[in-house]
C-alpha cells in the first residue's frame, strides 16, 4: 500500500508523551499515530466530524 506523508500539530504536552512512549518501547511516534489512526478508523464507522454546521462556533478548521 503506497504512503502518503501527513503534518500534524500537537500541544506540546501530547508530544513529549508521545516521544516518552516511543522512547520507553523501542518505537517511534510516526508508528504509534499509525497504530491509533488505524484503531480510530476501525472503531469509529458511524463518526461525524466536527465542522461548521453541527458545531456552533466552529469552523471547521484546527481545533487548538
Amino acid at each position: 500500500m503506497k504512503s502518503v506523508r501527513t503534518t500534524v500539530s500537537l500541544p506540546s504536552e501530547q508530544h513529549q508523551a508521545l516521544q516518552r512512549l516511543a522512547d520507553e518501547n523501542g518505537l517511534s511516534i510516526s508508528w504509534m499515530v499509525r497504530q491509533a489512526v488505524g484503531e480510530f478508523l476501525a472503531n469509529n464507522h458511524d463518526f461525524k466530524p466536527i465542522t461548521k454546521k453541527n458545531t456552533p462556533g466552529c469552523d471547521g478548521g484546527d481545533m487548538n
